[in-house]
């Protein structure tokens, strides 16, 4: 496997402020597979003072790739991915946007920021607001209220501080609109008693880059998916005791097991004849056993890059309404495909939803439009509950309905299952983690490593999340061929009899 070093260069204006950040990835020997959270490149980070233009009836992402800085910042992207700029010499630290507006209009403005001992003034067109923030752990910081005049609009950020600190974003929302999208959002909100009581449930990774326990041929996607034994899938699930599955309907690629005419459009050759998400869906139903799909769009990351994909879809372009509107069609399809046999899906990836210049381009919208995401995603069975996975920073839209909860996490103080206040106020706890070694069975020539996980260690957690009513999904490795470490299964059928009673 490949790691990555990060290279870059800047470019200075004469008033001392980045214009521009090019990123790009070296290539580094390494024996183990990169922590997907690794530093790695990406095909380039611009910080230019094209204006952004901002809108009344939308959440405006200002992403701070985007913003004009002082030469006192580091960019930070992960898993080719911009996520912060993060301070690294002394400050003052200043950070400014050129906004365009059709209109006169008030906006209020939140900050996605980790820092302590913070002192900050915002200021735009002769207005001034000053702020402090104190947070060990990432937040929203509402900073208040700016007008914006009719035409450019300089905003910019200054901040004071003795400690380090990091940015991902301003949100700029005017106020009508915000009460809009909260009771819009609390009128879907979906409070599903069954995954509450849950307990646990089990996650899979299956793609078409699943690998054989040995050997270097991976099949095609068509002859992997006809041999997929789906009865034995399911008897498995059922022996193991899991209220749930959350299956990979894509991951890092985007091939789907069944024959989606919404994905045949834009790219031929990435789906089935067989419909094994239909087959599975059907079974798990049988048995009453959720089903969840998790679904990966297709965007470079650590462990696969799909730059057909991507070009076919609109991926790698500045302005990302193309490919939402692809993403959003196949959605809607598969929804509508299953109707009340799927119960749920987990969107990962969701900064790249949110900052649409994750990828340092400018221009077009800044940000996906969630509501119309998750109105396709419930197509056919308005009781579905989402998820969009934002894994350590705060959640990226209210349209969702449950914490996506990557990694390993216990919960307490929930009001009835259900974060009171903080970053993922309002959303159903949960967390998903791996029971091996990987998310996904990828490695050639490997076996699927030992649980990391003790009987009593999974018997008390699950206890403890019961108690506080919150799901886990744990996550096993699967093979080419559809199996699972008879080790792990050997487990879960003592967890079984530990949770359930039989």
């Amino acid at each position: 496997m490949q790691s990555w070093s990060l290279l870059g260069k800047c470019i200075l204006n004469k008033c001392g402020f980045v214009l521009l950040l090019f990123l790009f990835a070296v290539p580094v020997n390494s024996q183990d597979v990169p922590d997907p959270y690794a530093e790695t490149g990406s095909n380039g980070i611009n910080k230019v003072s094209e204006p952004i233009t901002i809108g009344s009836k939308e959440i405006n992402v200002l992403s701070a790739g985007l913003a004009e800085t002082s030469f006192n910042f580091k960019t930070t992207v992960l898993n080719y991915m911009f996520q912060w700029i993060e301070s690294e010499a002394p400050g003052p630290y200043i950070m400014k946007w050129q906004l365009e507006s059709s209109m006169v209009e008030n906006y209020e403005i939140v900050a996605r920021i980790f820092g302590t001992n913070i002192k900050g003034t915002l200021s735009c067109n002769g207005q001034s607001l000053e702020f402090v923030s104190n947070e060990e752990d990432w937040a929203q910081i509402a900073l208040g209220t700016i007008a914006l005049k009719k035409g450019i609009n300089t905003l910019q950020l200054e901040i004071n501080t003795d400690q380090k600190f990091k940015l991902s974003a301003l949100e700029l929302i005017a106020p009508t609109y915000v009460a809009k999208i909260d009771e819009e959002a609390q009128k879907i909100r979906q409070t599903a008693d069954w995954f509450k009581d849950a307990g646990y449930g089990l996650m899979f990774q299956w793609t078409n880059r699943a690998t054989p326990e040995k050997g270097d041929t991976i099949k095609a996607w068509e002859d992997k998916v006809n041999d997929f034994d789906v009865e034995e899938f399911v008897n498995m699930v059922e022996e193991s005791g899991a209220a749930y599955v959350i299956w990979s309907m894509t991951w890092g690629q985007q091939y789907i097991s069944a024959p989606i005419a919404s994905l045949d459009k834009v790219l031929k050759g990435r789906t089935t004849k067989r419909d094994l998400l239909g087959e599975m869906a059907d079974r798990l139903h049988a048995k009453g056993i959720k089903l969840i799909f998790y679904y990966h769009y297709g965007y470079d990351c650590y462990h696969s890059i799909d730059a057909t994909w991507m070009q076919a879809s609109g991926g790698y372009k500045a302005d990302k309404t193309e490919l939402y509107g692809n993403l959003k069609n196949i959605i809607a399809e598969v929804g509508n495909r299953y109707g009340a046999k799927l119960n749920g899906w987990f969107f990962d990836g969701a900064q790249r939803y949110y900052d649409t210049h994750f990828d340092g381009s400018s221009g077009g919208i800044s940000t996906a439009n969630f509501k119309e995401i998750s109105k396709a995603a419930k197509t056919n069975n308005g009781q579905r509950i989402i998820s969009y996975n934002s894994w350590i920073l705060p959640k990226v839209t209210e349209y969702q309905d449950y914490y996506a909860g990557e990694g390993l996490k216990q919960f307490t103080g929930l009001d009835d299952g259900v974060f009171p206040e903080g970053n993922y106020k309002g959303l159903q706890a949960h967390s998903c983690f791996t029971l091996e070694k990987r998310w996904g069975h990828i490695d050639k020539n490997t076996s699927i490593a030992s649980p990391k996980h003790s009987l009593d260690d999974l018997i008390g957690r699950i206890k403890h999340a019961q108690k506080n009513r919150y799901p886990l999904s744990i996550n096993l490795e699967m093979y080419e061929d559809g199996s699972v470490s008879p080790e792990s299964v050997e487990l879960l059928r003592k967890v079984r009899q530990g949770i359930r009673g039989k």
